[in-house]
């Protein structure tokens, strides 16, 4: 039985909680009307107090400072030397800029005024009352380009490493018959460790930090030392013994495809030591590989053509129909030659040879799809553009038109245009890179990209990927509505979400560029606002660089400057309208944009500075693709 006493005491520990439970509930409930719509007291980004702010407000202050921080460059130290990194590689076409790191201040702000604010009331009382007595630091939403960055420091860096090498089996003498072997002693590696060099920069950006970042070296042994090689010279006189090798590909039963022949002395000079289990002699992955890839792969491999037509008279006609393709798969093939020489099999490889498949489809089987009107129409205009990017307008649009994209596929642009160079027709523009002007391939392409974003939209497609360009271009206006290209990324991609396949179709009128995406339209409404354009930033003022490459005295220029802005557009796509199974997809596209500065080369005799180690937007740019 409860004494007296005991129950007064619970009565009072209980009115005492409850009275502290109404006390922390209204002051909650009292909270989130003060501060509706507004960020909790106590939470800061870096060293900003957005406590009481709006989401305007808070959004104009992380604005500011991430601007500010994506003006400075960042560095890596390793030794005496050092190299700095912009946020964009840039050049005298803004078309070939690319971003290597930012930040996404939208986001940054939604992770700030979302704390406290979860679907778990009491996760959001106990949040709010930890603000009380400890502020919550909200860490950047930063973008980075690791690819990029990883190219840059290799480039910078690579001549200060020395690879490791293992043990190696050299050819010294050789005769019709007679082939000696000896072996050359391993090295230890120095390499640097990029890795924690990205991961320092990951910690730092969260941070809202730029400091230096020293990069720190690591030893790399040998796997094979030369003492491990055993009877070298009687292990490869028996694999010789085996020569000649004919290597075969047979696509049927039919006659082979492709054969060849591997004499003596070619497989004298692929042999090498390997580790499996034991040290032995076999060929090499490394030198057989490259043999099979120079010499082997050329004669079989063969890209796989995906069908393409075109609209004629209003029916579907025959452009290019679909066919497989062929891969030699390099590492099979020679993972097959080894067994085969340990086993002394028969002289007679066959190499491993991959099919690459596309539908099938022919002219008659696309018309009963019944492709038959323009489901949305994309348009730019390239006007003010050199004769160069014209012409990779063009080409990139040649490289779209007629393309296929069957129901619930993804549709990727990087992967469509393929390789970017003088072999795949397109023309160089020159670029800035180190203080000189040198020829980059791609220039035009973004048009490609954005003209394909704006049909996507039109057609009410979902947008798998885009991102917009570093800096504001007059080609793409209006603003907010570009996509940019670099391989392998960013990319354009969407998806084919009809119940049919989408057929692409590129025009070019003048200075006027469009892709016809045709199809069978159904009963989905696609809307698309007017872009809005705020946060206005006037560029630096024009950077001088010299250079010897022009005559001393003369100066050659970027297009004139450009502000710096933010954007935005709402797309929506409505299924079903107006039925039981009516379905909204909303997004809002974001944009931003860094000013653009103009940069001059002024040639000298002789540099006042030495030569800058910098990706920096006035200095470099190895951005080929946009």
């Amino acid at each position: 039985m409860i004494s007296p006493r005991t129950k007064r005491t619970l009565f009072l520990s209980l009115t005492i909680f409850s009275a502290f439970a109404v006390l922390i509930l209204g002051a909650y409930l009292v909270s989130a009307k003060v501060y509706d719509n507004k960020i909790y007291p106590g939470v800061i980004v870096d060293s900003l107090d957005l406590g009481g702010l709006s989401f305007s407000d808070a959004e104009k202050k992380v604005k500011e400072k991430s601007d500010s921080l994506i003006s400075q460059e960042l560095q890596f130290v390793y030794k005496d030397r050092t190299a700095n990194v912009a946020s964009t590689k840039s050049s005298f076409d803004m078309d070939l800029s690319t971003f290597i790191w930012d930040f996404d201040s939208d986001a940054t702000i939604k992770k700030a005024y979302s704390f406290g604010r979860s679907d778990n009331f009491w996760v959001n009382i106990w949040s709010q009352i930890k603000l009380r007595f400890v502020p919550e630091k909200i860490n950047f939403v930063y973008r980075l380009n690791e690819d990029g960055v990883r190219e840059e420091l290799r480039s910078k860096f690579s001549d200060m490493e020395t690879p490791v090498k293992n043990a190696e089996l050299k050819l010294t003498s050789s005769d019709s018959n007679s082939f000696v072997f000896n072996v050359q002693e391993a090295k230890m590696g120095v390499l640097l460790d990029y890795e924690q060099a990205i991961s320092d920069l990951k910690g730092n950006l969260a941070n809202g930090e730029i400091k230096p970042i020293t990069l720190i070296s690591k030893q790399e042994e040998a796997n094979i030392l030369s003492g491990d090689a055993g009877d070298f010279q009687a292990q490869a006189d028996s694999i010789l013994a085996l020569a000649p090798l004919t290597l075969e590909y047979k696509a049927s039963s039919s006659a082979p495809v492709f054969k060849s022949e591997i004499n003596k002395a070619k497989l004298a000079s692929i042999l090498g030591l390997e580790r499996n289990g034991h040290v032995r002699v076999s060929v090499s992955s490394e030198l057989g590989g490259k043999f099979l890839e120079e010499t082997v792969a050329p004669k079989i491999n063969k890209e796989p053509a995906k069908a393409r037509f075109e609209i004629q008279g209003g029916k579907v006609d025959n452009f290019q129909v679909s066919s497989d393709g062929l891969k030699l798969n390099i590492a099979e093939s020679i993972k097959k030659i080894k067994e085969q020489l340990d086993n002394r099999a028969t002289s007679t490889i066959a190499l491993v040879v991959d099919v690459v498949t596309e539908d099938k489809l022919s002219v008659e089987s696309i018309n009963d799809l019944g492709i038959k009107e323009i489901i949305g129409t994309g348009h730019s205009n390239f006007a003010g553009s050199p004769a160069n990017r014209r012409h990779n307008i063009a080409v990139g649009a040649a490289a779209v038109n007629g393309l296929l994209i069957k129901p619930g596929e993804e549709f990727s642009l990087v992967k469509t245009l393929g390789d970017i160079d003088a072999s795949t027709g397109y023309l160089p523009e020159l670029v800035i890179k180190e203080n000189k002007t040198i020829p980059e391939y791609g220039g035009g392409l973004c048009q490609v990209g954005t003209t394909v974003f704006r049909a996507a939209l039109q057609s009410g497609l979902p947008i798998t990927a885009r991102r917009n360009h570093s800096y504001r271009v007059a080609y793409y206006e209006p603003a907010g509505t570009d996509a940019a290209i670099y391989v392998p990324n960013p990319d354009v991609r969407f998806v084919n979400d009809t119940a049919n396949y989408v057929l692409i179709q590129s025009r070019i009128v003048g200075n006027d560029f469009y892709f016809d995406f045709w199809g069978v339209k159904d009963n989905r409404q696609v809307s698309l606002s007017k872009p809005v354009v705020y946060n206005i930033v006037k560029p630096a003022p024009t950077k001088i660089v010299e250079t010897t490459d022009l005559a001393p005295g003369k100066k050659k220029c970027t297009e004139k400057a450009h502000n710096g802005a933010d954007a935005y557009f709402d797309y929506k796509v409505v299924y079903s309208p107006g039925t039981a199974d009516e379905k909204k997809e909303e997004k809002r596209f974001s944009s931003h944009y860094v000013p653009w500065q103009e940069v001059c080369l002024v040639g000298v005799a002789k540099p006042t500075t030495p030569v800058a180690t910098s990706t920096a937007p006035v200095s470099t740019s190895t951005a080929p693709v946009q």
